[in-house]
């Protein structure tokens, strides 16, 4: 397990999920205390409106929630990737380097490398097979310092060269090919540090990952990631006394049947700046839980688990015009995992019969999004305000508890069930959408397609227990037809 090597790339992915969202602390629902976002209550229900009008109503604020989600889909077509596959591969290197050092230096019992050393190890057989495919040309005044407890810190500036072999299919030979890929570019570190603190007196560690800054290559390609805190903690506990490397792994030879109780990873506030887009993990916290298995061998079979997921995050974008928060929460409970999960003969995971693992997961997306208009050539904000809360609550049945969206100052707010088979897989699902007192209840096959008899209906329209009209798709077009002939084509 490679705690200490966060990339951008796990928080551009983790963000580009939400497509967007803003800089806000309010929410839908209650707070419990614990920083969870509660399930989200309806919205009061205006009883002005005609019933007629709430049938009416509840059809049109759907169609604007399909037509605004369609919108961002289409905006980030080709812009959803906030990094290139070369800032990626750049941001991989930059992380490995203090790794790579701090490896040579502990096999070398050296406490400093200054850039005069690293210049005169160029062809150093040992230094080469520790950096691997890549080569440094520090600049004066760099240095990398590791102490006696494991403390590593980098800084300075130096130029990376980087040197892989790739192989690529050549279309017109219909062959494939062996390339060799070269780039150069320059890293600036400032107040790097990694430490991790563990020895065979204790069974607990502790450590931190962190940075003032770091600028990675420049112009049209540069990565710059800045934190105010330092970036990164990790604790943990383990069944016995173990000493763990500056990585977290842990000599298979030595381990003896140890294994992790619980790690815990935080991430206090990180930020990304590539490209046109600014990207920044507000809190973001992973906990993990062993779980093993001695076979028949006398072999221990171990397998890591996460137990938390939590992250507040945060996107700005020129193009389109971008500014988002995200914030997600997925709790499994630890004593059900203790409890109820085993690790089988044959290494695999499965819950003891009749049991399962409680679950609970909050997503929440606020903010905006721009949409520009192909025919008018104007753009329009799209704002976001979405919360949902899913919970498993029995070992088939995953409840989705609430979902609250705001759609032209008008609420939607959906609860649904999905049912599972023995093997985990989706069997169907229900959902029913409300808005003021009208509801639509639609069912979802396996497949994941909705279901509808056979004259195309997939509900009624229901407002007060009286049925206003139908929801009906018929050629692949959905539209809502009412009890006083209107039709509202919903595509």
């Amino acid at each position: 397990m490679k705690f200490f090597k966060l990339t951008a790339l796990a928080l551009a992915s983790t963000l580009a999920l939400a497509g967007c969202g803003n800089d806000s602390d309010n929410n839908s629902g209650s707070n419990n205390g614990s920083g969870t976002p509660s399930v989200p209550n309806k919205s009061p229900v205006d009883n002005k409106i005609p019933e007629l009008d709430q049938a009416k109503d509840i059809i049109n604020t759907a169609k604007q929630f399909v037509l605004d989600n369609q919108a961002i889909t289409d905006a980030y077509k080709g812009a959803s990737d906030i990094l290139t596959e070369k800032q990626v591969d750049r941001i991989d290197v930059t992380f490995d380097i203090p790794q790579d050092l701090s490896y040579y230096m502990e096999e070398n019992n050296l406490s400093t490398l200054t850039a005069k050393d690293i210049i005169a190890l160029a062809n150093n057989p040992d230094f080469k097979i520790a950096l691997g495919n890549i080569s440094l040309e520090p600049k004066e005044g760099f240095v990398a310092t590791l102490n006696t407890k494991g403390q590593l810190s980098v800084s300075g500036t130096t130029k990376v060269n980087t040197r892989e072999n790739n192989y690529i299919f050549n279309e017109q030979s219909g062959q494939g090919e062996s390339v060799v890929i070269i780039d150069n570019f320059d890293i600036v570190y400032k107040g790097f540090e990694n430490a991790l603190i563990s020895d065979t007196s204790s069974t607990t560690f502790k450590g931190g990952f962190g940075f003032d800054s770091i600028n990675i290559g420049s112009g049209t390609d540069a990565v710059v990631f800045s934190s105010n805190s330092k970036g990164a903690t990790v604790s943990g506990q383990f069944s016995d006394k173990v000493t763990v490397d500056d990585e977290f792994d842990i000599d298979d030879a030595n381990r003896a049947g140890i294994t992790l109780e619980k790690a815990v990873i935080k991430l206090g506030s990180v930020k990304i700046k590539a490209n046109d887009s600014i990207i920044e993990a507000k809190d973001f916290e992973v906990a993990f839980l062993d779980m093993s298995h001695k076979l028949a061998d006398g072999k221990l079979v171990v397998r890591t688990l996460p137990s938390t997921v939590k992250l507040t995050g945060q996107l700005i974008k020129v193009k389109p015009a971008t500014n988002a928060t995200i914030t997600l929460n997925a709790v499994a409970n630890e004593a059900d995992i203790k409890n109820i999960i085993k690790v089988t003969a044959d290494g695999n995971i499965e819950e003891s019969a009749n049991k399962f693992v409680g679950l609970d997961i909050v997503l929440s997306l606020k903010g905006t999004v721009a949409r520009k208009s192909a025919a008018t050539t104007t753009t329009t904000t799209i704002p976001l305000d979405i919360q949902a809360n899913l919970k498993r609550t029995a070992r088939n049945v995953i409840e989705l508890q609430g979902l609250s969206a705001t759609v032209d100052k008008k609420n939607l707010y959906v609860t649904g069930k999905t049912t599972l088979d023995a093997n985990y897989k989706v069997i169907g699902t229900q959902l029913t959408i409300t808005q003021n007192k009208a509801v639509i209840i639609l069912e979802v096959d396996a497949n994941n397609e909705f279901k509808k008899d056979s004259t195309g209906k997939l509900s009624d329209i229901m407002v007060n227990g009286k049925d206003f009209g139908d929801l009906l798709e018929n050629n692949g077009s959905v539209n809502a037809k009412f009890t006083d002939n209107s039709f509202i084509p919903l595509g």
